[in-house]
C-alpha cells in the first residue's frame, strides 16, 4: 500500500500523508514562498501537505488581536507556516493543549507574570502570546537564531506531547530524554560552552535549552552541525527533519 501511494504521489513520508488535502489560494501560497525557504525547499507535493496543515492549523485556533491590532489572513498563515515548518516531520501537528492565540503589536505586560514579554506560552489558559514586531523580526532575519515564533512555538509543542499519546510525542518525548542524558557528559558541556554558537539563555532550564536549540537548528543549521554534530544528531531525530541533508540536495 505505502509503495501504490509512493507511485502515485511522489512522496516516500507517510507521516504527512493525507488522502485530500486542503486547497490553498494563490495569494496565500505567495504569502508562504516570499518568507519561508524551507517551503520552497519542498517537493511539490510536500508543498501541498505543508500548505494543508496551514490551513488546518489555521481553522483549529482563534486568533486574537490585542491593543487595537486587527489579525489579518497574512498574520495568520505566518504564524501558522511557522508551526507546521516546526512540526513537519511529525504526524501530530495541532498542539492539542492550546486554543487562542493572542498578538499584541509590540512587548506587552503579561497578566500572569506582571512584567514585559514578548511572547509567552501558557497552557493553563491554553493560549500562546506574541508580540507582533518580534514575531516579524524572527521570520525577516533567517540566520541570527533569534525567532520568537519558533521558541514559544516548541514550548507549546513541547507541552502538547507531554499531555498526548501519539507516536509524534513519544519519539520526541524520548530523543529528548536522551539528549538530556548526553548533556550530563561534562566534556560535552566544555563544547558547548566553549563554542559559543548558543546564547546564554539557553541555559536557563531545560525548557528554554530545547527552544534555543530548536531556533538554531532551523535558522543555521550548516553552522549548528558544524560546531555541534552530536546536538545537532538530536534535534533531528526529535523532530525527524534533517535541514542539512535536505538544503544540500536543494543546492546540489
Amino acid at each position: 500500500m505505502i509503495e501504490l501511494v509512493n507511485q502515485v504521489f511522489g512522496s516516500k513520508n507517510m507521516t504527512r500523508y493525507v488522502m485530500f488535502p486542503s486547497f490553498m489560494y494563490g495569494a496565500q501560497r505567495n504569502v508562504i514562498s516570499n518568507n519561508f525557504p524551507f517551503y520552497n525547499n519542498l517537493s511539490i507535493i510536500d508543498k501541498r501537505y505543508f500548505e494543508h496543515r496551514v490551513l488546518k492549523f489555521i481553522k483549529s485556533h482563534n486568533f486574537i488581536g490585542r491593543r487595537g491590532l486587527e489579525v489579518t489572513k497574512k498574520m495568520e498563515i505566518l504564524i501558522a507556516s511557522t508551526a507546521v515548518k516546526l512540526t513537519f516531520g511529525m504526524r501530530s501537528y495541532q498542539f492539542s493543549q492550546f486554543d487562542n492565540i493572542v498578538i499584541y503589536p509590540k512587548n506587552y505586560m503579561s497578566r500572569v507574570t506582571k512584567k514585559r514579554h514578548f511572547g509567552e506560552t501558557n497552557p493553563r489558559l491554553r493560549t500562546i502570546v506574541f508580540a507582533w514586531d518580534n514575531f516579524m523580526e524572527g521570520v525577516e532575519v533567517e540566520n541570527n537564531n533569534l525567532n520568537l515564533g519558533l521558541h514559544e512555538l516548541t514550548h507549546a509543542m513541547h507541552f502538547s506531547f507531554l499531555r498526548e499519546n501519539s507516536i509524534s510525542s513519544m519519539l520526541f518525548l524520548e530523543h529528548f530524554k536522551i539528549l538530556l542524558e548526553q548533556m550530563k557528559d561534562v566534556e560535552l558541556q566544555r563544547k558547548i560552552v566553549a563554542s559559543g554558537y548558543l546564547r546564554s539563555y539557553a541555559f536557563k532550564n531545560k525548557y528554554e535549552f530545547l527552544s534555543v536549540l530548536v531556533e538554531h537548528f532551523f535558522e543555521t543549521p550548516f553552522e549548528f552541525n558544524e560546531k555541534l554534530p552530536e546536538v545537532y544528531e538530536a534535534v533531528k531525530l526529535m523532530l525527524n527533519l534533517d535541514l542539512v541533508k535536505m538544503y544540500s540536495k536543494a543546492s546540489a
